[in-house]
């Protein structure tokens, strides 16, 4: 079973991919999807099921905060995955940046793109600042 995973506070997958943004409409209906609403269900999903995670849509700002008042992001989200995979000796799954935070953004694209670069050894030459993930070996 493989499984696409959604993580976003508040959006459910149809309005983040659509017809007109993220990876259109084959990526909309929220039933091919397993949504995390924080970072820790993003973790603990990941911990139960990596070898099942296909695809990964990261939204960066999560209203996640602990007790401590630490604010955890898709950013810890996708350090999180880049971990798991270094430990374990994974491939990183398919992913794109859906978050509206032009920012947040670029900090998960930045950090998944140098894992993939130094790591896993992936040319990244042709990827772009308008790319926002890559999926089934493309730049999307």
């Amino acid at each position: 079973i493989k499984m696409r995973l959604f993580l976003d506070d508040i959006r459910t997958p149809a309005m983040a991919h659509n017809a007109s943004k993220g990876l259109g409409l084959d990526y909309s209906p929220t039933d091919k999807w397993v949504i995390a609403r924080d970072y820790f269900e993003f973790v603990n999903i990941v911990n139960k099921h990596f070898d099942e995670i296909e695809l990964v849509s990261f939204d960066h700002d999560l209203a996640c905060v602990d007790k401590d008042g630490r604010e955890w992001t898709g950013k810890d989200a996708a350090d999180y995955l880049i971990n798991y995979c270094l430990d374990h000796v994974k491939h990183f799954p398919d992913w794109y940046a859906h978050t509206d935070n032009t920012s947040g953004r670029q900090n998960i694209i930045g950090s998944i793109k140098g894992y993939l670069k130094s790591i896993e050894g992936k040319d990244l030459s042709d990827f772009r600042y308008y790319h926002n993930g890559i999926v089934n070996g493309k730049f999307v």
